[in-house]
């Protein structure tokens, strides 16, 4: 008799487990918003607006995760979910949550690892369901610092260069035209070039 693993399912080939900062934990729901930075503009005695497009939003993402105990724990086995201790796994997923920096995020069912910082958990245990833990996680996307992404021209340099070709063309259209005072000097009072004066 078949089951319903026996279904062919794409997305079963593609699932992973969870993590954060390389800590893995088990995934009941995960979601991510984002969007486009859009402002607004209304006009005084105008019918329509105007829609402006500033970008895309950063990205948040939102995910409940859970750690629960692991009735059969064997020597061989590599995956720290299986441990029938399952506060060694708890600890190490708060400990990267409160870790300063930036952190790649695995989600399920997602192609691409998301470089992220961790804004806020929350961690719930239950005493009558022991062995149990619930972590709601908050994310947003991490981004790149611009003042450590070293621009592919020297913009410096050209806005330099530019601005002193721009300084030099000034000084020389507002300096007074040269005079070759060796010539007026050897010119006589009807600037002929002997010096001689015409007569009456």
């Amino acid at each position: 008799m078949s089951t319903i693993f026996d279904m062919p399912n794409a997305w079963r080939k593609f699932l992973k487990p969870a993590s954060f900062r390389g800590v893995t934990f088990h995934c009941a729901v995960d979601s991510r918003e984002s969007g486009r930075r859009i402002v607004e503009h209304e006009f005084p005695k105008k019918e329509l607006p105007y829609a402006e497009d500033m970008g895309r939003r950063a990205k948040s993402f939102s995910m409940r995760g859970y750690i629960i105990v692991y009735p059969h724990e064997r020597a061989d086995e590599d995956n720290p979910l299986h441990r029938r201790d399952y506060t060694v796994q708890r600890d190490l997923l708060r400990a990267a949550l409160e870790s300063e920096g930036t952190g790649a995020l695995i989600l399920p069912t997602a192609k691409d690892v998301e470089f992220v910082v961790c804004t806020s958990y929350k961690l719930t245990e239950e005493n009558q369901r022991g062995g149990y833990c619930t972590f709601d996680m908050q994310f947003m996307e991490a981004g790149y610092d611009p003042q450590q992404i070293e621009p592919s021209d020297d913009t410096r340099g050209k806005l330099n260069d530019a601005a002193e070709g721009v300084v030099e063309e000034g000084v020389i259209a507002m300096s007074p035209p040269k005079i070759d005072w060796s010539d007026v000097a050897s010119s006589g009072p009807s600037g002929d070039a002997t010096g001689d004066t015409p007569p009456p």
